[in-house]
């Protein structure tokens, strides 16, 4: 009997020996979660400092929705954040300082990674991108926009047509400013990289999805809005180089950013937008849509995005008279009612 307890004692302590002995460098194995899922940064906000606007939306701190888009819609991003956190939500850890950039934001809705875009509309190829994943788009105009023709302001030209600027983009066909009755001078092409917003809306409204001229992408693209505005502008003076030369640039970018930049730098004092098709692009030919490149920006879902989603609340918001004064108020153009 005594040599059957010495035995149960001795398993007993075998057992409690080997439970002690894994190695505390064992990896337990994590849920994961689907690959189409993301989840918000922490922001360090509570719902106690949510503002009333927000509490009527029934949007918390818990709740609030991920959302991306252009560098140029950026500022639409950061107003809907202050106003459901109030201006004070500026200084926390949530605020969204950066945009994904046009192309990229649209990628990442697809792959159901944000739950809406602020954006101009999708290109050709995102919404064939869009299809191939088996994702519809659901697009809600939130303010007006136009694509909008530049040169320097030194230039003597004053308008553009459709069929010029097709005519230099698409076949590389007139290559100097005599062509549109201005000056003996060199046309030089400047062109945007593929997945911006502005290079969608040329596509959209001017190329028709055709492929520029291979000269002009390969020697004259620019791979920000920022730089498009400044090689408009200065290149006939050689840019960092200094040396003039004889020519004047052609380039393109969005109206409002352009008003929004030169509230910043003054480069709208050097640059001219060109009238299209004999119409100027003034605000308010944009809002009522008598400008032909008016368009707009958009807050896009994937339609099945569930229709109690809170996102759904913000862009409804968004889209009404408190929304259209807080778009005004960026220096955007609100929708025509």
């Amino acid at each position: 009997m005594q040599r059957i307890i010495s035995l149960i004692v001795a398993s007993l302590m075998l057992l409690t020996l080997c439970a002690c002995s894994i190695d505390s460098t064992t990896e337990v194995q994590q849920p994961t979660l689907p690959s189409n899922t993301t989840q918000p940064a922490p922001t360090g906000n509570t719902d106690s400092t949510m503002t009333t606007r927000a509490a009527a939306l029934g949007i918390t701190a818990k709740n609030y929705p991920i959302i991306d888009g252009s560098t140029s819609t950026l500022s639409i991003v950061q107003a809907v954040y202050r106003a459901m956190y109030g201006e004070e939500g500026a200084n926390t850890d949530g605020y969204p300082t950066k945009a994904s950039k046009t192309v990229p934001s649209y990628r990442l809705l697809i792959e159901g990674k944000v739950d809406v875009i602020f954006v101009p509309y999708a290109s050709a190829d995102v919404l064939e991108e869009a299809e191939n994943a088996g994702v519809e788009l659901e697009f809600h105009k939130v303010a007006a926009e136009a694509l909008i023709f530049i040169t320097s302001a030194e230039n003597p030209v004053e308008s553009i047509t459709l069929e010029q600027i097709r005519e230099i983009y698409l076949n590389y066909g007139i290559t100097n400013w005599s062509k549109l009755g201005g000056p003996d001078r060199k046309l030089i092409p400047i062109c945007r990289n593929s997945d911006s917003g502005s290079q969608s809306q040329m596509d959209n409204l001017i190329l028709n999805n055709q492929e520029m001229h291979p000269k002009i992408q390969h020697n004259y693209v620019e791979l920000t809005m920022e730089g498009m505005l400044e090689q408009v502008a200065f290149y006939h003076k050689g840019g960092l180089s200094g040396s003039p030369t004889n020519s004047f640039a052609l380039g393109y970018t969005l109206y409002t950013y352009l008003q929004q930049m030169n509230e910043v730098t003054g480069i709208g004092e050097r640059l001219k937008i060109l009238s299209f098709n004999g119409v100027p692009p003034t605000a308010e030919n944009i809002a009522q849509g008598y400008y032909p490149l008016a368009d707009g920006y958009y807050a896009v879902f994937r339609s099945d995005l569930s229709k109690d989603h809170i996102a759904r609340a913000v862009i409804t918001w968004l889209q009404g008279k408190d929304g259209a004064e807080t778009i005004e108020r960026l220096g955007l153009i609100p929708c025509a009612e």
